[in-house]
């Protein structure tokens, strides 16, 4: 019972997992488009690596006419700060478009404020900007046009230490080997088929609803495990957030409890060729 989640170590040494990374392995992922969603029409969009975000902001003037500026630096505003960014903003002007050969050097760049970002969770932020001394102060959110499919064969599944347990030590949980998506819309079922301390085939499945948020995806719902080597089925609940997929796989922070334990760790897998 102490350790029927968890596999043996020559089957980690030989079938160890690298999960898909993120953009960037400093924080959450920022990158995408924001946006306020009373305030249809204008946006910003944020690129980070590492612990640096480059943000343009597309608004309309006083004219009316599109107007944008740019934050080509953001960085954390206090060492190691992982949830606000802050740096100078700019408006720039150069060539016109239509001119054929692009001239870099007639690029010109006017430094008028700053621009702070200070992300509330993983899929809502405060954005405050100055221009030439107005403050402006936006609630925005990730947009969302649609939601990614993880539909798929995956070599991988979920890495969590288990607390709180009743009847089972405490420690590291693997349920890893194959695993298998299938999505429909907003309704998903992931099955993890693998083998348990005794080498006996196991299956934990995992069901819910899923959404999306910009680039981010949340899955929560029911699971439960089945064991053939005598252990005894578990049930529980669970959530996945910050869901990141790709063409290579998808990777998820993990929450979750049964009849036995509390956990936390992360769930995903790489794409299985097969």
């Amino acid at each position: 019972m102490t350790s029927f989640l968890r596999l043996a170590a020559a089957f980690l040494a030989t079938f160890a997992i690298a999960l898909p990374a993120s953009a960037t392995t400093y924080s959450t992922d920022y990158t995408d488009l924001w946006y306020n969603t009373g305030e249809a029409g204008w946006g910003v969009n944020v690129m980070q690596q590492g612990s640096v975000i480059f943000a343009t902001l597309f608004v309309y003037g006083s004219t009316g006419n599109p107007t944008w500026f740019v934050a080509s630096d953001l960085e954390p505003a206090t060492a190691g700060s992982q949830s606000t960014f802050t740096g100078t903003l700019y408006q720039t002007s150069g060539p016109y478009f239509g001119m054929g050969t692009f001239n870099p050097g007639a690029v010109n760049t006017n430094p008028v404020g700053t621009m702070t970002f200070t992300f509330v969770t993983p899929t809502s932020a405060s954005l405050q900007y100055t221009v030439n001394g107005t403050i402006f102060t936006k609630s925005i959110t990730r947009q969302t046009w649609r939601n990614n499919n993880l539909t798929g064969n995956y070599i991988g599944g979920l890495t969590a230490q288990a607390t709180n347990c009743n009847g089972v030590a405490n420690g590291p949980v693997l349920i890893f080997y194959e695993l298998h998506v299938q999505q429909n819309d907003t309704q998903a079922t992931l099955t993890v088929n693998f083998s348990d301390a005794a080498n006996q085939p196991a299956t934990c499945t995992f069901t819910g609803l899923y959404g999306q948020s910009g680039q981010l995806g949340s899955l929560g719902g029911s699971w439960g495990c089945t064991f053939t080597s005598g252990s005894p089925s578990t049930t529980g609940s669970y959530t996945m957030s910050e869901i990141a997929g790709s063409a290579n796989g998808f990777n998820a922070k993990f929450t979750g409890s049964d009849n036995l334990c509390t956990y936390n760790g992360y769930f995903g897998g790489v794409r299985d060729v097969l």
